[in-house]
C-alpha cells in the first residue's frame, strides 16, 4: 500500500520507519529540512511538498499541535485537496478536540476518511512497534487503515466516532501525570526520611505502585532528565484536557506541578523533571 507520513520527528520517523520495514511504500514529508534529511539518510522515501502525497492510499500524520493540523489538513494545498477519495487520514497527533473535529467534518464533506488516532507511547514504543493507538472516527476508514496503524503498534482499538481518541487520549494523559506526581512525592519521601532510594524503589515497585516505576522512578533519583516526552508537550496536553473534559482537582494540582516545572526553566526537559518542582514545594516555607 501507499502509505504519506506528515511529521519525520522524534515519533513521526520511527513510525514511517515500521512502515516501511513491513512492506509498505512511503512517502514521508516534513517542513523541517533537518528532519527530511534524517529520514532520507535512514533509507526512507520523501517528498518536497503535500502534493508529493496525492496518490496515498493512506496517510499518518504526526504534528505538534492543533493550529499545525489544521494548516496541515484545511490550507490551500492540504491534505483535504491533495488526497481522492476512498483515501483515508488518520492523524496520530495529540491536540483539540474541536480542531480534529472540525478537520473531521471537512472530511467527510469531501468524502475522505478520517481518523483522530493518538498514540499512547514513547519514541521507544515507537521504534519496538509497541504503541497503543486509540481511535475515533468511521469504522471502515479504521479498517482501510489498521494495516498501517498495526505495525507500529500492539493494540488499535476504535473507541467510537471523530473525536472519542482525543478524548481517550487526554484522560490517559491526565491520569499519567497525576501518578508521576506521586512517583515524584514518593521518590522525595524516600530521601528525606534517610532510606535507601534505591531499595525503596525496588520494594515499590514489587507492591502495587504500577509500571510507571519503571519508566520514571529511577531517572528522577538521577535527576535524569533527558527528554522522552517533555514537559511542554504535556502542558499542551493538559490544557487540551481541560478544554474538553472540564476541570479535575487532581490533574489541575498535577499540572500546576508542571507549569511550576516549566516556569523554571525545565520545558523541554522530560516530564520526571517535575520532581524539582515537587522538591521545591516539599521544603517547605
Amino acid at each position: 500500500m501507499r502509505v504519506g507520513v506528515v511529521g519525520l520527528g522524534r515519533m513521526g520517523l520511527p513510525m514511517a520507519l515500521r512502515m516501511a520495514a513491513a512492506g509498505h511504500e512511503v512517502m514521508g514529508f516534513d517542513t523541517s529540512a533537518e528532519a527530511s534529511q534524517r529520514a532520507a539518510a535512514a533509507g526512507l522515501a520523501t517528498v518536497a511538498d503535500l502534493g508529493g502525497l496525492s496518490g496515498c492510499a493512506v496517510v499518518c500524520s504526526s504534528l505538534p499541535g492543533s493550529g499545525d493540523v489544521e494548516r496541515v489538513y484545511c490550507s490551500t494545498g492540504g491534505l483535504l485537496e491533495v488526497l481522492a477519495p476512498p483515501a483515508v487520514a488518520a492523524d496520530l497527533s495529540t491536540v483539540s478536540v474541536k480542531t480534529s473535529r472540525r478537520v473531521a467534518a471537512e472530511a467527510r464533506r469531501r468524502s475522505i476518511g478520517f481518523l483522530d488516532a493518538p498514540v499512547s507511547g514513547t519514541s521507544i514504543h515507537a521504534e519496538a512497534g509497541t504503541l497503543t493507538v486509540m481511535v475515533g472516527g468511521p469504522a471502515q476508514a479504521l479498517e482501510t487503515a489498521r494495516g498501517v496503524l498495526e505495525t507500529f503498534s500492539s493494540r488499535v482499538d476504535r473507541v467510537g466516532d471523530n473525536g472519542s481518541g482525543l478524548l481517550l487520549k487526554l484522560i490517559s494523559n491526565r491520569l499519567l501525570t497525576t501518578y508521576l506526581g506521586a512517583i515524584a512525592e514518593a521518590v522525595v519521601a524516600l530521601e528525606r526520611t534517610g532510606l535507601d532510594v534505591a531499595q525503596g524503589i525496588e520494594l515499590l515497585r514489587a507492591g502495587a505502585a504500577g509500571r510507571q516505576l519503571d519508566y520514571k522512578a529511577e531517572p528522577m533519583a538521577a535527576r535524569d532528565f533527558a527528554p522522552m516526552f517533555t514537559v511542554d508537550l504535556m502542558r499542551k496536553d493538559l490544557r487540551l484536557a481541560a478544554e474538553a473534559l472540564g476541570e479535575a482537582r487532581l490533574a489541575d494540582a498535577a499540572r500546576a506541578i508542571l507549569e511550576e516545572t516549566a516556569a523554571a526553566g525545565r520545558g523541554s526537559q522530560d516530564l520526571g523533571a517535575l520532581i524539582t518542582a515537587v522538591e521545591q514545594y516539599m521544603e517547605g516555607p
